[in-house]
């Protein structure tokens, strides 16, 4: 599956930094990813997927205010939330 590498690359450097270990990143073909989601989630959503994350079609630079709205507090960083997952990537 295609993903920006604006986002891809400098999470998977934050991720091995908070690790502490190397990361590699190998994309799935597009038929890989379609295969491994049909196991567990419908065509539907499969198809939505796609069109939002291959075609473009999600457009993820408006930032809006719920996260602060709904909790009053602002939203983490990845390296943040990074960090206080860092035991569930331990486990991988």
């Amino acid at each position: 599956m295609r993903s920006s590498p604006r986002t891809r690359r400098p999470r998977l450097a934050v991720l091995a930094e908070v690790l502490g270990r190397y990361l590699r990143f190998h994309a799935q073909s597009d038929e890989e990813a379609r295969a491994d989601m049909a196991r567990c989630v419908s065509e539907r959503y499969i198809e939505a997927f796609f069109s939002f994350y291959s075609a473009g079609t999600l457009d993820e630079s408006l930032i809006y205010p719920t996260v602060e709205e709904a909790t009053g507090a602002p939203p983490r960083t990845f390296r943040q939330w990074a960090a206080a997952h860092r035991a569930a990537f331990s486990q991988v």
